[in-house]
């Protein structure tokens, strides 16, 4: 009888392991091609070894900053849909359709505008800002979504799209009585971007990366009995209540703490959770952490080909995840267009 449940038990953790390892190398792989591309042509080693000052600067306080910021901000955005959808058992929940990108763009504007976009102790301003605006949102959302005690899909995405609708009215106000300068800065941070030019925004957004990723990885089993509905999860030792609020929290910290600084780039939390799900299945502990993986994959093959598909002219990033990203929303709209309308 021990040995069924130990062979049940070991095909997921196989396929967590492959597929991890297979992730691993395409992240590597795309890594290494962003290094090498841009508009300044010279092989890093060689720059490094010859040790000239401009080749130097160009590679360790821009291009790797920069790599290691589209893989965090990827990773981020990605396990943060996953979660979502984990929590709402809605393969169309993400940061971005259920207008939780949108708060944190808004607070995050705010702080910047308000001349908040420093650190105190150590941790970013404008990120806690993001981060209060971004739980705010979610907790508007699901009490507009939650009818006796079930989440309406259709109730859910409008609440998301409304909301998105008026954060952007309140940005666009904020634009309005803008400088050309701070217009130009707002619109291209509006429009998602990685131009970061050193560690420290990376540091200061792992702060509360990395607590707020632990927090959905260490849930991954109970996420999973939650699918099986809220009295299941609970007669199974789920403190329901417990869950929701501790993914309420992580994704809202983590999706702030990026969104701060890279702006609000849409997709990748749709798009990555369902195209694991398509290939790998619905285990929760193999999707959450390979999420990770592929989201920061994409991201940094987006931004590679932002600022090299018409170099020298760099392309904001979000361009480029829209318009991926607004395909296959199209699509998955059209197939699961019976489930919205129910």
């Amino acid at each position: 009888m021990n040995t069924t449940p130990t062979k049940n038990n070991m095909k997921p953790k196989k396929k967590l392991l492959i597929s991890l390892t297979v992730l691993i190398l395409i992240w590597v792989i795309i890594s290494i091609i962003s290094v090498f591309a841009g508009t300044y042509d010279v092989n890093p080693i060689r720059a490094l070894l010859s040790g000239d000052e401009l080749s130097k600067t160009i590679y360790l306080k821009i291009r790797v900053p920069r790599i290691i910021m589209a893989t965090i901000a990827g990773g981020t955005l990605a396990i943060a849909g996953a979660g979502l959808q984990a929590l709402f058992r809605n393969p169309l929940a993400s940061p971005f359709t259920l207008g939780i990108s949108g708060g944190a763009s808004l607070g995050a504007l705010i702080a910047i505008r308000a001349g908040l976009n420093h650190s105190y102790l150590g941790f970013s301003v404008s990120s806690f800002i993001a981060f209060i605006f971004s739980i705010i949102t979610i907790f508007i959302v699901y009490s507009i979504s939650r009818i006796r005690g079930v989440v309406a899909t259709g109730r859910l995405l409008l609440a998301g799209v409304v909301l998105n609708f008026l954060y952007s009215a309140i940005i666009l106000f904020i634009q309005f009585f803008s400088d050309f300068t701070q217009s130009l800065q707002n619109m291209r941070w509006i429009m998602g971007s990685l131009d970061i030019v050193g560690f420290e925004s990376v540091w200061k957004t792992l702060v509360f990366v990395i607590p707020g990723c632990l927090i959905l990885l260490s849930m991954t089993k109970d996420m999973n009995l939650f699918t099986l509905g809220d009295d299941v999860a609970s007669s199974l030792g789920v403190n329901v209540n417990r869950l929701e609020k501790k993914i309420y929290f992580a994704t809202s910290l983590i999706a702030g703490a990026v969104i701060s600084v890279t702006g609000p780039i849409g997709f990748i939390g749709l798009i990555i959770p369902h195209i694991l799900r398509m290939i790998l299945g619905v285990d929760n502990r193999i999707i959450i952490p390979c999420s990770i993986l592929l989201g920061a994959s994409f991201l940094t093959a987006a931004d590679t080909i932002s600022r090299t598909i018409i170099s020298p002219v760099e392309i904001p990033v979000g361009i480029i995840t829209a318009s991926v990203g607004g395909v296959f929303f199209l699509w998955l709209l059209m197939k699961t267009n019976k489930e919205i309308i129910l």
